[in-house]
């Protein structure tokens, strides 16, 4: 069996950052459902799945020990269940009409 697929964490930008163009993008990584996946935790994560099919799929996080053995027990399962695609729209409903 293969490792699993490393990911390489997107730093979040600083709430007082002055946003230009192209700096708030979150490009996906398709999930690795043969090895899995993983990425180093720095306790400061943010973790975002994008459903791109009608079916539901379960993701499971798991915890490994730090430097101390300590784990954390309170992760568990999750079923993602399909949702719409997210529309952000500004001040205006997403037909271009102000709301």
């Amino acid at each position: 069996m293969a490792g699993q697929t490393a990911l390489t964490p997107v730093q979040l930008k600083q709430n007082n950052y002055a946003v230009v163009a192209g700096d708030l993008t979150i490009t996906p990584v398709a999930m690795d459902a043969s090895n899995g996946n993983s990425f180093v935790a720095t306790g400061k994560e943010v973790l975002l799945f994008q459903n791109t099919d009608s079916a539901t799929h379960t993701i499971t996080i798991t915890s490994v020990a730090d430097p101390y053995g300590r784990t954390d027990s309170s992760l568990t399962t999750y079923l993602l269940a399909v949702t719409p695609a997210l529309r952000i729209c500004h001040g205006r409903n997403c037909d271009g009409v102000r709301g």
